[in-house]
This record gives C-alpha cells, sequence and structure tokens, in this order.
C-alpha cells in the first residue's frame, strides 16, 4: 500500500521570516517541530515543498539552500519530527514554469520518489497556492496563519464571510 503524506510548506509554515535576505535569518516557528513529530509518528511522510524565487534572484544559491536543508532536516530529526526534500521551485513569481505552486509537478516528484498515495495526502501551507495544489492532486489542504494568511479570515460560508466584513466597518 503506498504511504500517506503530510507536504509541508517551508517559509511562512515551518520558518520565518517568509522573505529572507540569508539563509542564516531562517528560525523554526514555534511550536513546528512538535507538530511535525507528531504527524511523523502517526505514519504520515512529511515532504517540504517550497518556492524559493531568492534562488533565481541571486540572494543565495541552490547549493546553499540544499546544505541549509540538509542541515535543518538533521537537526529536525534529532528531535523526532521526520521531513522529505526539499523539493524546490527556484523560479521568480512572474517566471513562468512547470514546478511553481499551484503546479502538482513538485508534489508528483515527491509521490514518484517516496511510494505516496497523493488522492490519502495532505498540504499544510500559509497560502492559497499551497491549497489549491492540494485540491489538484486530489488530496486535502489545510491554511494556516503563520506567513502569507497571517491577516487572512478563514469564513465557513459566504454568510460567515459577509458577517465578518460588516463587523469590521
Amino acid at each position: 500500500m503506498r504511504q500517506r503524506a503530510v507536504f509541508l510548506d517551508l517559509n511562512g509554515t515551518l520558518v520565518m521570516p517568509i522573505k529572507p535576505n540569508s539563509l542564516s535569518e531562517l528560525t523554526l516557528i514555534e511550536h513546528a517541530e512538535q507538530a511535525i513529530a507528531h504527524i511523523s509518528h502517526a505514519g504520515f511522510l512529511c515532504p517540504v515543498v517550497t518556492v524559493q524565487s531568492r534562488i533565481n534572484k541571486g540572494i543565495f544559491s541552490m547549493g546553499e539552500f540544499q546544505l541549509w536543508f540538509t542541515n535543518f532536516a538533521r537537526d529536525l530529526t534529532s528531535r523526532g519530527a521526520f521531513i522529505l526534500g526539499p523539493y524546490v521551485c527556484p523560479h521568480r513569481f512572474k517566471e513562468p514554469c512547470e514546478c511553481k505552486k499551484p503546479s502538482t509537478f513538485l508534489y508528483q516528484q515527491a509521490a514518484a520518489d517516496h511510494g505516496i498515495d497523493l488522492q490519502r495526502s495532505f498540504v499544510i501551507g500559509d497560502s492559497a497556492e499551497d491549497v489549491l495544489a492540494a485540491c489538484q492532486f486530489g488530496g486535502q489542504g489545510c491554511l494556516v496563519r503563520t506567513g502569507w494568511a497571517v491577516s487572512a479570515f478563514i469564513a465557513e460560508s459566504l454568510g460567515g464571510a459577509a458577517d465578518w466584513i460588516l463587523a469590521q466597518t
């Protein structure tokens, strides 16, 4: 039987800041390691799928990012939190590519590498693109408010959204 996975976004979901000027700025978001450990111990694989446009902007190289990620993953593993990857889109936002979210390309690559059943898997991220990617590959998405979605209100329905908007004015 194929594995289930919880795909994790990186910046804004596992680490901050969202737009680092160097890799040394990236720090683990509080309680993220415990959440990953909990998911891992429940039998889910945790591949990290991330857009790192700062690579193409020349802020850091793919090699530097890969080395940072290896050390990051090793540190998490020592604390019982297991991640896979990274599966990286290095392209700028306006640059067309097949790997930028919500494309399922990187998720499919991780699924092929690790025997993952995408339809029984999840995505946790801080953007609509993360959630949309999950929908596109037949899984389920979960939006967290630690990154881009920090100021987002999530409504149960149009009525709930309308009530929230009217309460703001």
